[in-house]
């Protein structure tokens, strides 16, 4: 009865994705089909790329609060859930931990839940469909950005982990972009990763001077579109990096809406609040629209990513 079962809510989970183009790409509507909801802004590390506000230390999302907005994203016609942070995997709320949002989420009617962690702490037990570990770059240059030791850390709790869907993701700014083909080599060699994927770092307030100019981004895109068609396993489409090259295209960034730590619920992203969207560097966005004109990679790359 459980594989009957498991068999006919995969048709219904595949059945919602046409059925939502219908409604976004054909009729025009904007409904969200991702989340990204901040649950915490507590931090083990300080980051060079964040602002401040990103890991403040101020509040730990109540579990009725989560639940309350997660409510509203389904209802909104979300089926994905991204659990960001600060660090998520230091929520709490009482005796509740992380995993038991996840259980929230499915109940509610989510497809898959992801965990996206700086790898600091082990993630084994993490009940998360799947696994994004930020990566950015390799062994000093992750370093330089992340802080002294980080790298080994998130090494080691990669290689530990065991989870089936786990994959890395860098955000290329000016102190680690050299390193970039060698952690595309790194992802390759430890078969605890099943892909990796690149953004490029976006110009919050006083964070500007990370950002890549647009001669360095060009750079950085082919060469990883240069390995991707040799092989490896980056997550990235063609047709989403090719739009990264200029970021001044057009923008569908409703097809996730996000909540912030202070409980503002916004229709996409931040980014849209502080004039930053031609200077995107979240290749999400490259993805978005790809998805929404019906391209054959990024969509198979999506479909594996989430289905």
């Amino acid at each position: 009865m459980e594989r009957r079962e498991l068999f006919f809510t995969q048709i219904k989970r595949f059945m919602y994705l046409p059925w939502w183009y219908i409604q976004c790409g054909i009729l025009k509507k904007e409904r969200p089909l991702q989340t990204v909801l901040f649950i915490t802004d507590y931090c083990n590390l300080k980051c060079r790329h964040c602002t401040p506000e990103g890991h403040k230390g101020s509040r730990m999302k109540p579990y009725e609060e989560i639940k309350k907005e997660l409510i509203y994203s389904y209802r909104k016609g979300s089926r994905f859930v991204d659990f960001e942070g600060g660090e998520p995997t230091l929520w709490q709320d009482g005796d509740k931990d992380l995993n038991d949002l996840y259980r929230l989420a499915k109940e509610i009617g989510f497809f898959s839940c992801t965990l996206t962690t700086n790898g600091q702490r082990p993630f084994g037990d993490t009940l998360a469909d799947s696994v994004w570990v930020s990566v950015d770059g390799y062994g000093k240059y992750h370093d330089a950005v992340r802080g002294p030791g980080s790298f080994r850390k998130l090494d080691a709790n990669i290689r530990a982990s065991g989870h089936p869907r786990l994959s890395i993701a860098m955000a290329v700014n000016k102190l680690n972009k050299d390193s970039v083909t060698r952690l595309i080599r790194y992802a390759d060699s430890v078969p605890q990763i099943q892909s990796a994927a690149f953004n490029f770092h976006t110009p919050f307030p006083q964070t500007e001077e990370l950002t890549l100019s647009p001669e360095e981004r060009e750079e950085v895109i082919r060469k990883i579109m240069k390995m991707k068609k040799k092989g490896y396993k980056i997550m990235n489409s063609f047709s989403g990096l090719k739009l990264m090259l200029k970021p001044d295209f057009k923008k569908y960034c409703w097809v996730a809406n996000y909540i912030l730590i202070d409980g503002r619920r916004l229709p996409q992203c931040p980014g849209r609040l502080l004039g930053v969207c031609d200077q995107c560097g979240f290749s999400m966005s490259g993805e978005m629209y790809s998805l929404l004109h019906l391209r054959p990679d990024t969509i198979l790359s999506g479909m594996k990513l989430r289905m």
